[in-house]
């Protein structure tokens, strides 16, 4: 017989662990949004650098020589892949003094980018000796065929058009050899 009363719910409450579980996966989803929406994968189509793919951090932090960078394309490549980001590694930071060798290749820090010839000739006028200033950078592939800071067409990269910060992809297949 019931009295018409209410009777209590006979449903157990979530343990304290579950509840714990419940909201360390919303916390671990609305953290994986925020980094997913603060880093971009940017593949690198030339072989300008010996890495194909980087994970590119939208803020340029902990910039020093050897960090990759991603910047947007210089004006004179602008054409050919503007829609694309500039993908280099920092070689010359504010203060550093670019220099030119005895065969004619920019160095910064003792460390010399030859210049990339065809017919004898360099393919473009290397950049001017000097102090690089604050807020520029002096960018550079590996390959010696890479167009970058080591000739005035590119010059030193300013801190304004920094995109981010690039670590490289431990991938395990070339997708450039590939034909991709």
């Amino acid at each position: 017989m019931t009295d018409g009363s209410q009777t209590k719910s006979t449903k157990p409450k979530p343990s304290r662990a579950r509840r714990a579980f419940g909201y360390g996966t919303i916390i671990f989803g609305v953290g994986c949004i925020f980094v997913l929406d603060q880093f971009n994968l940017i593949m690198n189509a030339s072989q300008s650098l010996d890495e194909p793919a980087f994970v590119v951090f939208e803020h340029p932090i902990l910039l020093r020589r050897g960090a990759v960078i991603a910047a947007e394309m210089p004006e004179v490549l602008q054409d050919r892949f503007g829609e694309f980001q500039f993908v280099k590694r920092i070689g010359g930071l504010p203060g550093d003094e670019i220099t030119i060798n005895a065969d004619g290749s920019p160095c910064v820090n003792d460390h010399c980018y030859p210049l990339w010839s065809k017919d004898g000739q360099p393919v473009a006028a290397r950049i001017a000796p000097g102090v690089i200033p604050d807020g520029h950078y002096a960018v550079f592939g590996t390959s010696p065929d890479s167009l970058d800071s080591r000739y005035s067409v590119i010059g030193l990269i300013s801190e304004d058009r920094l995109i981010g910060r690039g670590w490289p992809l431990p991938v395990m297949a070339d997708f450039r050899e590939a034909g991709l």
